[in-house]
């Protein structure tokens, strides 16, 4: 009873913390809001689902070896290194559409099968080259090691921590894309393709030189 109620208690408080942490605005919500209001719900379901896959990576990462990523000479480095170009293409391919948004067709640009990838994709590369990611959930684990009821030493307790945070993650950008299709109508009107692709292609472009700096 004691083992099922802190694998319990391990993947409800970090179910929660993850909950939070993802609900603050970022690139992957924008991303899971653009997908879904200009593509289809399936677009925004699978750069949601793309999106959680590195939270379940680094979150089991971490709680299987906190000291792991500390045994690898430079990999937080190169993380935030190859962040910059990869945050920076995105950036250029949201730019990409919103210009050529103005010259086709609402019906030329439905989603098909190959955008539907690349959504999954684009939420993968967005939420991996995000070198805090790890670093959060070490913090996290490292706040858990003062509770001895959240103390993680077992495997089930580890899987319990990954699978929470990635949950986690996934709930909010799933209720993000369910919100801006039910009232997709009414956004559409406010939010054009273009614009919305013109302010992500920005932002995105802000963030990668933003890290570019912080790099010197």
């Amino acid at each position: 009873i004691n083992a099922v109620f802190s694998l319990l208690t391990i993947f409800g408080i970090t179910f929660a913390v993850s909950f939070a942490a993802s609900a603050q605005p970022g690139p992957v919500n924008l991303s899971v809001i653009q997908a879904t209001l200009h593509r289809s719900r399936r677009d925004g379901f699978l750069l949601a689902l793309g999106g959680c896959i590195p939270e379940l990576v680094y979150g089991s990462l971490v709680a299987f070896g906190s000291q792991w990523f500390e045994k690898v000479p430079g990999l937080q480095h190169t993380l935030r290194v190859v962040a910059v170009p990869a945050l920076l293409l995105l950036g250029v391919l949201a730019l990409w559409r919103a210009f050529r948004a103005q010259n086709k067709a609402p019906q030329e640009m439905a989603g098909v099968p190959v955008q539907r990838r690349s959504s999954f994709l684009r939420g993968l590369t967005i939420a991996f080259f995000n070198p805090q990611l790890p670093l959060f959930w070490f913090f996290v684990l490292l706040y858990y090691s003062n509770y001895p009821w959240l103390r993680i030493t077992t495997t089930p307790q580890q899987l319990a921590f990954g699978l929470g945070a990635a949950l986690g993650a996934f709930t909010v950008l799933n209720l993000y894309a369910r919100f801006i299709h039910r009232r997709r109508e009414k956004l559409s009107q406010l939010l054009k393709p273009q614009r919305f692709d013109l302010v992500m292609g920005c932002g995105l472009i802000g963030l990668a030189l933003w890290r570019a700096v912080s790099l010197m």
